[in-house]
């Protein structure tokens, strides 16, 4: 499958024309800041776009499948005060369409200011059960194409921008996890991918500059995953330093945070409430099953 190209909401889920709120986005753009978040239709996601969404921003809403929770989201980052807010599609694990995904988005809006690189894979597996397609898969998604993606607009930057005494860098923002301070044993691939991410966001954050500013943000158990139930979910988010980890607007929150302070390069700040300073054998998800 081919990169698709962005749509409005009309032509994503009915195949029609696009609707009024087309040239009001379209209009809206020359005077905002534009940013993509991708996996942006569901949870932490959405989040952040709805955080943007309310500072005023343009907001390019990436997703894979979820075509129907992206054009929620659409409509909902305009109804919370967006400039204009668009949906795009692509699949992050192949190759050909992430690598087109910057470049679609700049054909949308003509500018791209921030990057946040929200989506993941999170398939369980350990060393009993590792398999290289498993491993491939993780790493396509969760390493290579924040990577990608980052070059690609440091690329943009390079082509567009001059860097004159007072040219705003733009700005890369990464998730990554607080269990890479916290090792356990458990999500093998997942874990080994979002190590290599991580390692990346220093290194990034000197080559790209100062054309691009490159952060991440590492948050602890932030809504419920796999098969945790409610209750186990409570018990996991207590599994930290001040008695709570972070919540979705935590997450959406240092992301402005970060966007803001812009003597900031090369950092990944810790949103977990502390649970990194607490070690654990295992995952929380398999600590505080239900029995």
């Amino acid at each position: 499958m081919g990169l698709a190209q962005p749509h409005s909401k009309e032509q994503d889920l009915e195949h029609g024309q696009p609707d009024a709120n087309e040239s009001k986005c379209l209009g809206a753009l020359v005077m905002s800041r534009v940013s993509l978040v991708t996996g942006g239709a569901q949870r932490l996601g959405r989040e952040i776009c709805l955080a943007l969404a309310a500072r005023g921003d343009s907001v390019v809403i990436h997703y894979r499948g979820s075509d129907k929770e992206a054009a929620r989201t659409r409509d909902d980052c305009l109804s919370a005060g967006a400039a204009a807010a668009f949906i795009i599609q692509a699949d992050l694990a192949d190759t050909a369409q992430r690598r087109g995904l910057v470049d679609a988005v700049l054909r949308l809006t003509g500018e791209l200011h921030l990057l946040v690189n929200n989506a993941s894979m999170f398939e369980y597996d350990s060393a009993h059960s590792f398999e290289p397609a498993r491993f491939e898969q993780h790493l396509q998604t969760n390493f290579i194409a924040p990577v990608e993606l980052t070059m690609a607009l440091h690329r943009h930057y390079l082509e567009q921008h001059s860097q004159a005494a007072g040219t705003r860098a733009g700005h890369v923002v990464t998730l990554l996890d607080q269990k890479l301070e916290n090792l356990n044993i458990d999500y093998l691939s997942y874990t080994l991918a979002k190590l290599g991410s991580g390692a990346s966001i220093r290194y990034l954050a000197q080559c790209c500059a100062p054309h691009l500013r490159v952060n991440a943000i590492s948050p602890g158990v932030t809504l419920v995953s796999g098969d945790m139930t409610p209750a186990e979910f409570e018990r996991s988010q207590k599994i930290a330093a001040l008695g709570q980890s972070s919540t979705p607007q935590d997450i959406a929150m240092a992301v402005l945070m970060l966007d803001d302070a812009l003597a900031v390069t090369g950092q990944t700040l810790l949103v977990d409430g502390g649970q990194h300073l607490v070690p654990r054998q295992r995952d929380v998800a398999f600590e505080n099953k239900d029995l």
